[in-house]
């Protein structure tokens, strides 16, 4: 009974962000885009798992936009406190099954970071994903995909925000997303992601943009 009630708290959650079903967002794409070359992996997702299914608020390397949450890796791991890591999701008996899975193209390395929000609901997961086995990440890539993974969160608070018209809340959460923009900068500099750091800053120039216009112009610009 716990669990459930947990659950529907978790899904209401879901819904006052707004993420499932979203349009591309410029923000995010970036954050997906400064995770996947970070951990040196051909696909990057920031998921939103919802009741049936999980939707892609952004991804990298994969064309489509949402998979059955029968087939969601990451609705195992937003129940973990830590990033959570498979090495071969062929060898384990949670994910050998999956449709993703199967076959020798299938995927088999995943690592992902749990998407906490303020209030604690737990969105979702920015995760990186192989198609090769990997014994997992190295210390300074999970730096680096935890600092992205604060990041995406700090961005989805300032959507929800914008979207709900709290103008008392923009300047702290633009403060806020300039903080996790230096912790991510750090992160990537030491594993030699350096390139990716010209569209991070241009993440925030757009966030600072976002504060100052309106709520009715907002929900669109950060959809």
């Amino acid at each position: 009974m716990i669990e459930r009630l947990q659950e529907a708290r978790r899904l209401a959650g879901v819904d006052a962000y707004g993420l499932m079903d979203a349009p591309p967002s410029a923000p995010l794409d970036a954050i997906a885009v400064a995770a996947a070359e970070s951990a040196a992996a051909p696909m990057s997702m920031i998921s939103v798992v919802g009741r049936e299914r999980q939707w892609f608020a952004a991804a990298v390397g994969i064309a489509h936009r949402e998979t059955p949450i029968a087939d969601s890796i990451c609705a195992h791991a937003i129940r973990s406190d830590e990033t959570f890591v498979v090495s071969d999701l062929s060898a384990d008996e949670r994910f050998r099954d999956m449709t993703p899975v199967q076959g020798e193209d299938g995927i088999r390395f995943y690592a992902g970071t749990p998407l906490v929000m303020n209030d604690g609901v737990r969105l979702g997961t920015l995760c990186v994903v192989d198609v090769v086995a990997r014994d997992g990440l190295d210390g300074e890539e999970q730096q680096a995909l935890e600092a992205l993974a604060r990041r995406t969160v700090a961005a989805m608070e300032l959507r929800r925000d914008l979207r709900e018209g709290r103008p008392d809340t923009r300047d702290a959460l633009v403060a806020d997303a300039a903080r996790h923009l230096s912790a991510a900068r750090a992160a990537l500099e030491l594993v030699g992601c350096t390139a990716i750091l010209p569209h991070l800053e241009h993440v925030v120039s757009e966030v600072e943009a976002l504060a100052t216009t309106r709520p009715d112009t907002e929900v669109t610009a950060t959809a």
